[in-house]
């Protein structure tokens, strides 16, 4: 994964704006959350953002691109996360090791957040990203059950 250095703010808010993750904020806060508080790295299509059991609790949210998430072997693929959908937050969350492996399929470009920006985010921006990883969260729930009922 290689940090993106010198990407103008401009075009950050240019693939920002596109993506349902971030409707509910306003400009401003989504120039706030740029300048301040998240860090943009490339990974190039078949490479790893993470690996299963690496200690990193960043929050990933795809900006471009498409990442398969599989366990233990790759060929077992458990889903694919596209733009303006997040990984990481299981480690971000509870501060632990990840529990899934995610690959590039396609050169992506990930928007990554700490827990300590999290926690120095304003609280109306802050509560607006736990907003969207709870509404998330749930749709991988409800999309796991379905998927659960559908082959028991």
């Amino acid at each position: 994964m290689k940090l993106l250095e010198n990407v103008p703010l401009f075009k950050q808010m240019e693939i920002i704006n596109r993506l349902a993750f971030f409707n509910d904020f306003t400009i401003s806060e989504r120039q706030v959350l740029l300048e301040s508080f998240s860090h943009l790295y490339l990974v190039h299509s078949g490479r790893y953002a993470f690996k299963r059991f690496e200690l990193d609790n960043r929050l990933f949210i795809v900006l471009s691109g498409e990442l398969i998430i599989f366990n233990k072997n790759e060929l077992l693929e458990l889903g694919r996360i596209t733009p303006g959908e997040f990984i990481g937050e299981g480690a971000f969350i509870c501060k632990r090791e990840h529990s899934i492996s995610a690959k590039a399929i396609k050169d992506s470009i990930l928007l990554a957040i700490t827990p300590d920006a999290m926690t120095r985010l304003p609280n109306v921006i802050r509560e607006k990203v736990k907003d969207k990883i709870i509404e998330g969260m749930s749709l991988r729930i409800n999309k796991l059950s379905g998927f659960i009922e559908d082959n028991m």
